[in-house]
């Protein structure tokens, strides 16, 4: 523990990136994942809006109100596992 130093480093890393121009790269991040955020909404409001019409007796799939539920469970926790890897 004596060779270890303690201080503080300084650097001009953040008043560097301060100064940087918005580019037509930032532009491309920003559409392409507001593009995804949407879709994703859009998704997800799909899924929910399906999910009544695979209950009633004449869709011929049987699901009960617990399966329909159960499969929502099982989307969204899929979902959220994938976006954490």
């Amino acid at each position: 523990m004596s060779g270890v130093e303690l201080g503080r480093i300084t650097t001009d890393i953040p008043s560097r990136m301060d100064r940087l121009p918005w580019a037509r790269w930032h532009w491309l991040i920003v559409i392409g994942l507001g593009a995804v955020w949407i879709l994703d909404g859009l998704e997800v409001t799909i899924v929910g809006s399906m999910s009544a019409a695979l209950e009633p007796e004449g869709t011929g799939l049987g699901l009960s109100a617990f399966d329909v539920g159960l499969a929502g469970a099982v989307y969204v926790a899929g979902a959220c596992i994938g976006a954490l890897f």
